[in-house]
């Protein structure tokens, strides 16, 4: 899904959970900065109000042996309620 700040690089939507994935090559970032793209661009927004459990995956790539190097997953908490 598109917003006005880019997309991410993989959404897969299951009966349960919707995966949010941002991948990046070891030399671009790591997975914590990954998630914190996903966070900044917004691109989880769409699905704050999602009965679904909602994961945020960092992935980096390790380009001299072209294999996953590391991986974080983090859970969007949905937003709380304001209180009056």
């Amino acid at each position: 899904m598109h917003n006005n700040k880019g997309r991410a690089d993989l959404i897969v939507h299951t009966d349960e959970v919707i995966y949010i994935f941002e991948l990046k090559l070891w030399s671009a970032g790591t997975p914590d900065d990954a998630i914190a793209q996903i966070k900044a661009q917004g691109y989880a927004t769409p699905y704050q109000a999602s009965s679904k459990k909602v994961l945020l995956i960092g992935a980096s790539f390790d380009e001299e042996k072209r294999n996953l190097g590391e991986w974080k997953v983090e859970e969007l908490m949905p937003p709380q309620p304001l209180r009056s």
